[in-house]
C-alpha cells in the first residue's frame, strides 16, 4: 500500500508539474490605485513556485481520492466476507 501511494505521488506530481509548467500563464493582471489593469510578466522564480504550488495541490487531491477509493473498497470486501 505504501509503495503504491508513493508511486502515485511521484507520478501525479510529475504530470501536474509538467502540465502546469507547460500550459501555465506567465502573466497576471495587476490593478493600480486608479482602477486601471495592466499585465505583468512573472519572474522565473515566481513562476516556478506558482507551478510547484499548483502541483502540490493537485497531488494532494489525487492522493486523497486514491486513499478514499482504497478505503471504500476495503470496507466493501470486509462486508462481503
Amino acid at each position: 500500500m505504501k509503495k503504491k501511494l508513493r508511486k502515485i505521488t511521484v507520478i501525479s506530481f510529475s504530470i501536474a508539474f509538467i502540465l502546469s509548467f507547460w500550459l501555465g500563464d506567465r502573466t497576471r493582471m495587476t490593478t493600480d490605485v486608479s482602477g486601471l489593469s495592466s499585465p505583468e510578466t512573472l519572474t522565473n522564480f515566481d513562476y516556478f513556485f506558482k507551478t510547484v504550488g499548483y502541483s502540490l495541490a493537485i497531488t494532494a487531491i489525487v492522493l486523497l481520492a486514491v486513499y478514499l477509493i482504497n478505503f471504500i473498497q476495503k470496507k466493501g470486501r470486509e462486508q462481503s466476507s
